[in-house]
């Protein structure tokens, strides 16, 4: 048993490794690399779970089941790459249950590896940001003015009484499991409030009214009868809404770079306004439309096509391209952390 989840975790390791290494250098993961990784982990599985560990499948399955849910939700919202989905995937499937899944209330113990994950790259962002303002000499303090201020608190009140619906109607429908899954629903909130404000029905006044109602009534019904959960509902609520705020703010600031056009290669994102720039262009192949998300990294095709481009008649030295987050990375040290703590937790519960 031992030496399945040796194998396991040193698949694990060298996936990490050979991933953070392909996307940094050619910002990509290999398809090939998670296939292998995942085949050895299947057959290592196989053995562990129907030979050793038979009491701990229903747990890891289903932590399996609503983590991949979880990675694919992820790319749907454009947060991250297909590629970074399935590593995250592939890694949490080379987790023994026994040292990682077994022995929690929560029915998908992975969403603290999501939380360390997004920590991490939450904390390289700020890294980068102060980085950035230092290396551009543009540190200062951002401009106030009264409309400004005035919207960004009509926009948090807004999210706030969404989202606190939201929590509330989960917790009177199902207060055990929200109890039990505070982390799992925090993620599922986040992708509520990323997708819903993106569309139209986020901005309708029905909504935005019948929440605040539920909210009323929520507030009033349990006004003497305030427990610790619905502090802590509210506190998460209050959180996961500046969360939101502050993510879209700072992306906003350090999304972009300017990168000479000769240099364009497969794999990045040009920005909208780029973009707009080729529409005159006779030069064939060049993308006609930018997301600025993972849907318009640039083919091969593309790639040559904006190096020809440079070139031409309407042609610059250089474009706006949309920064990289290098997922892979945060992925990588998020799972090698998360394994640390809990082999090291596991040897000091054997008294080693």
């Amino acid at each position: 048993m031992i030496l399945c989840e040796i194998f396991l975790l040193c698949c694990a390791f060298i996936l990490c490794g050979l991933s953070v290494w392909t996307d940094l250098r050619h910002g990509q993961i290999k398809n090939k690399h998670l296939i292998i990784a995942f085949t050895a982990g299947l057959v290592l599985n196989v053995i562990y779970y129907a030979v050793y560990c038979q009491d701990c499948l229903g747990i890891t399955a289903l932590n399996l089941l609503i983590s991949a849910l979880l990675s694919i939700g992820f790319y749907f919202v454009h947060i991250w790459s297909a590629g970074d989905s399935k590593l995250m995937i592939v890694l949490i499937s080379l987790l023994p249950g026994r040292l990682f899944w077994a022995n929690t209330d929560t029915i998908v113990p992975a969403a603290y590896l999501f939380l360390l994950v997004f920590s991490i790259g939450y904390l390289y962002l700020i890294g980068e940001a102060v980085y950035l303002d230092f290396h551009r000499h543009t540190v200062k303090l951002p401009t106030v003015t009264k409309a400004g201020a005035w919207a960004a608190i009509k926009s948090y009140l807004h999210a706030f009484v969404v989202l606190y619906a939201w929590n509330s109607v989960l917790s009177i429908a199902l207060p055990s499991f929200v109890e039990n899954n505070v982390l799992l629903l925090s993620l599922i909130s986040y992708f509520l409030i990323t997708i819903l404000r993106e569309k139209p029905v986020y901005h309708s006044k029905v909504l935005v009214g019948s929440c605040a109602v539920l909210d009323a009534a929520v507030l009033l019904l349990t006004r003497n009868t305030i427990a610790a959960a619905g502090v802590l509902r509210m506190v998460q609520t209050y959180l996961l809404v500046l969360l939101v705020m502050w993510t879209t703010w700072i992306a906003g600031k350090y999304v972009y770079e300017s990168v000479p056009t000769e240099d364009v290669k497969a794999g990045m994102i040009l920005s909208r306004s780029t973009v707009v720039c080729f529409a005159p262009s006779k030069v064939k192949g060049l993308p006609q439309i930018s997301y600025e998300d993972m849907r318009s990294r640039l083919t091969e095709e593309e790639a040559a096509a904006v190096r020809r481009w440079k070139d031409s008649k309407y042609g610059k030295a250089t474009v706006v391209s949309v920064r990289k987050i290098p997922f892979a990375s945060f992925i990588a040290v998020g799972v090698i952390l998360f394994a640390a703590y809990h082999i090291v937790t596991t040897l000091g519960s054997w008294g080693i």
